[in-house]
């Protein structure tokens, strides 16, 4: 009885740490890839500044 109480405390343990590790990992990449974003966009609007002066 021991044995299958430790099993399933063992099993919502590592249940609960393999989540927390993966949500926290997508988290990380949703923030890298917000960067990036970021960046492209001010990328695009200083391009397009620039197109916009030397049509002028």
């Amino acid at each position: 009885m021991f044995l299958t109480w430790l099993m399933c405390i063992s099993y919502f343990i590592g249940s609960y740490y393999i989540t927390v590790v993966i949500f926290d990992r997508l988290k990380e990449k949703d923030q890298a890839d917000l960067a990036q974003l970021e960046s492209q966009l001010q990328d695009m609007s200083v391009n397009h500044i620039q197109a916009l002066k030397q049509a002028v």
